[in-house]
């Protein structure tokens, strides 16, 4: 894989902007506050002599700065497939799936509600796409399988599946518990991160009780956090985007110090996905200009405090793998990754705003990600790749097609497409004029034809089936 070789970030933000956004986020923090309403979170600010009043935080600048300059820059996910550990905050952005989308988008029968069996091929696809460097959850919700228990069904089949890393459950205290229970089913003891939970305030200015939970059960076992935040500007937001910057952060930081007061050095990951509302619908609009801005500044405001940062995906509000779809998705995906994003969630697969996902889409996301790779891979200049020898013997009326230089390096030297159709009209029309959402379909039904379990041992599996069983029993 390319490193990132951009040598200047994407910012519209000047200093001066960064640190009165700052100072705003330590105003709201100091003298707003934020909310956590659970006893051990309030009990554990308080050790660290933070202000509280009834469920209200109040953090003075020296406490949150103090606290966030403990969080690691780096760190690596580790997958039972040696070859598939992801390392975070090295420069190259790392690739995760769509997250909870409660519909599947298809091309003939439109939109319907997601399935088990659905979200096991999504796992599938999650494994053999090349661009997907963990598996996902909550990819699609299976409306079938009871919600008390479907975390356990979904999680298992990230395992058997996939040995890739795998995202895993923050659905309350129960659902981080059950995540770290089969964590430790197929590692043992949990001595280094093995997988990575979402945690996501409550805008404005406060943390749900189940995120909460959820956030002590992963500090307290050592494993990663995404604290992410979606505000929506002009609705859980102010309407102006420095003010949901400013808003935003200040949320952020309380979480992730938070995870420090607990366990000093916890990785976690600032992340976020805030946008504007359309002022005509009240729906959320992910596919905005907006939302790009915000992904740039968020960013930035990563750097002020030296911290890894996760930003949004290929991002659409389109309800179809359709134009709209292509040009929203590359607009969000190329401005986080030209940002300097390290962790990119909802890489591929989402449609309507994040209310549907799509496997056609997926695929197609997936090959985007591989142009945009080879595309921040930039250009190598050296003395072989100058070229000065053989342009020199091919001179002033000869062509390159036959040149040992072009010969050797002919099928490495340029990314190649998969589903891009690069052939002229002609063979196209002859072929079946088949579009690229056609194409797409084709693949992932091939990959899924061609899917094999990676090996598992016995014992493991039997184990996760039986604690899957029990859970499903006592719940």
């Amino acid at each position: 894989m390319k490193r990132n070789m951009l040598k200047n970030w994407c910012e519209f933000l000047s200093p001066a902007d960064i640190q009165a956004i700052h100072d705003t986020s330590m105003k709201l923090l100091s003298e707003v506050g934020i909310r956590f309403p659970v006893d051990e979170a309030l009990e554990t600010f308080q050790r660290f002599d933070a202000r509280t009043d009834g469920q209200t935080v109040y953090l003075t600048e020296d406490q949150i700065m103090e606290s966030i300059a403990t969080v690691p820059s780096q760190f690596t996910i580790f997958a039972r497939n040696p070859d598939r550990d992801v390392t975070i905050g090295d420069g190259r952005p790392v690739f995760a799936p769509g997250y909870g989308a409660p519909f599947l988008v298809d091309p003939e029968a439109g939109k319907r509600a997601a399935t088990m069996p659905d979200y096991r091929n999504a796992v599938r696809l999650a494994h053999a796409l090349p661009n997907q460097d963990l598996n996902g959850h909550l990819m699609v919700v299976p409306g079938e399988v009871p919600a008390k228990t479907a975390h356990l069904e979904m999680l298992r089949a990230g395992i058997l599946h996939s040995d890739k890393p795998f995202i895993g459950n923050t659905d309350g205290a129960l659902g981080a518990k059950n995540t770290l229970e089969m964590v430790r089913i197929l590692f043992g003891e949990l001595t280094r991160p093995y997988t990575i939970g979402v945690v996501n305030p409550l805008s404005p200015l406060g943390y749900s009780p189940d995120m909460i939970e959820a956030l002590l059960v992963y500090t307290q076992a050592g494993q990663p956090l995404i604290i992410a935040n979606l505000v929506m500007a002009g609705s859980t937001g102010p309407i102006t985007l420095a003010g949901v910057l400013a808003q935003q952060n200040a949320e952020l930081l309380a979480g992730i110090t938070l995870t420090q007061l607990i366990q000093p050095g916890l990785p976690v990951i600032y992340g976020s996905t805030s946008t504007n509302i359309d002022m005509r619908t009240g729906g959320l609009a992910i596919g905005s200009p907006e939302l790009s801005l915000c992904i740039s500044a968020h960013t930035q405001l990563a750097r002020f405090y030296g911290l890894p940062c996760r930003g949004g995906g290929a991002l659409t509000d389109s309800n179809t793998t359709d134009a709209q779809a292509g040009f929203e998705s590359m607009l969000s995906l190329l401005t986080t990754v030209n940002s300097g994003a390290d962790f990119v969630l909802h890489s591929a697969g989402i449609l309507s705003s994040y209310m549907a996902f799509s496997f056609e889409k997926f695929v197609l996301d997936d090959e985007m990600i591989g142009m945009v790779r080879q595309y921040i891979g930039g250009i190598e200049v050296t003395p072989e790749t100058l070229g000065y020898e053989v342009i020199s013997k091919v001179g002033h009326n000869g062509h390159f097609l036959g040149a040992d230089h072009t010969l050797e390096r002919c099928r490495s030297e340029f990314w190649q497409p998969v589903l891009a159709d690069r052939r002229d009209l002609a063979a196209w029309m002859s072929d079946g004029r088949k579009d690229a959402t056609a194409r797409a379909r084709q693949r992932w039904e091939d990959l899924l034809a061609e899917h094999q379990d990676p090996p598992l041992d016995h014992l493991t599996a039997r184990q996760l089936q039986a604690y899957v069983e029990k859970s499903i029993q006592v719940s």
